[in-house]
């Protein structure tokens, strides 16, 4: 069921609108995918740009509210056009309202669906994004959506359970960062040779050891991350459509492989993945943090620009092609 439901979802809200679809068209394919999670204006479930007065002379009108059956608002929801990535500005119009209305969860909808939380399970001053989903059939994420936000099966602990779990994953990934940065402080590289020194005490005398280590130069470095999917990368670089071989130019490949696609997806995940292919048989991946990517940024232009692809300067390093990938 919870399938089937999804599937609705993403042919109303994605596979069958028009590129250029305007919000106002939107807004109504967006209603028919609450109906599918029985949720519905005619039962009182949605309100429809409502007005709140905020202060003496301000007002706010988010374009949907969903409220329980004794009208406890729930939650709210923004729409944006689909042919628009969501970024920040969007993000912090429904933060607006979600702070406004008092309102713990908050979800943004347009190329793909965003569910924001804030409330006392997480420290952060801005509400926090939990998932991020596509409008892909068979998407997991998608089905959890369906199972958290349809009418028959929303309940708080349910959501509770689910905001822990990602906060989980959220906290897990920003612990691996600052560990790797604390190893790798200044700080700590100093320690490293009395951290030997004590190790080796029991079995060696202290001068002995200081002598070796002023032979040694003892440092911890973060690899460039060799691709340890080497041959996926390369397969699907194969795959790739938009690859120029021509003379003097870098061949680079994006997945997914339409430049449109491509682009689509990295103003929404701000984040890439660039594998560089070395003639000697080696690659290395680097991560490509791209905040500054706008919608009038040009993918290959941008790629292109870097130093070490510059034509000549490739060349020198030995480079013989580029995979670019959304996904690690």
């Amino acid at each position: 069921m919870q399938n089937e439901k999804w599937n609705e979802i993403c042919f109303l809200l994605s596979e069958n609108i028009r590129t250029d679809i305007s919000e106002s068209d939107f807004e109504q394919n967006v209603i028919q995918a609450l109906r599918v999670l029985d949720w519905k204006e005619y039962s009182g479930d949605i309100i429809i740009r409502p007005s709140y007065q905020v202060g003496a002379a301000n007002k706010i009108t988010p374009d949907f509210v969903v409220q329980s059956s004794e009208n406890v608002k729930l939650f709210v929801i923004e729409i944006k056009q689909p042919n628009i990535p969501l970024n920040s500005r969007f993000q912090q119009q429904l933060f607006s309202y979600m702070r406004q209305l008092k309102l713990e969860y908050g979800i943004l909808i347009g190329q793909g669906i965003q569910i924001f939380y804030d409330g006392a399970l997480s420290n952060q001053e801005d509400p926090i994004l939990l998932e991020t989903i596509k409008f892909t059939k068979e998407n997991e994420k998608g089905l959890k959506f369906v199972e958290l936000f349809a009418k028959e099966s929303f309940n708080g602990e349910s959501l509770k359970i689910f905001t822990l779990s990602e906060l989980k994953k959220i906290n897990r990934r920003e612990e691996h960062k600052h560990l790797i940065k604390k190893i790798l402080s200044e700080s700590f590289q100093e320690r490293l040779s009395e951290l030997i020194k004590q190790d080796f005490l029991n079995e060696y005398d202290g001068e002995l050891i200081d002598s070796v280590l002023n032979e040694l130069d003892i440092k911890i470095k973060q690899h460039n991350t060799e691709v340890s999917k080497t041959d996926l990368h390369k397969s699907q670089f194969k795959e790739s459509k938009n690859i120029d071989y021509s003379n003097g130019i870098l061949p680079i490949g994006l997945n997914p492989s339409s430049e449109y696609e491509f682009k689509r997806r990295l103003l929404i995940t701000k984040t890439a993945y660039i594998t560089t292919f070395y003639k000697n048989g080696t690659s290395k991946q680097r991560t490509w943090n791209a905040q500054r990517f706008s919608e009038s940024s040009g993918v290959l232009g941008n790629l292109r620009s870097r130093p070490e692809f510059r034509n000549g300067e490739w060349q020198k390093l030995g480079i013989e092609k580029v995979l670019v990938s959304i996904e690690k």
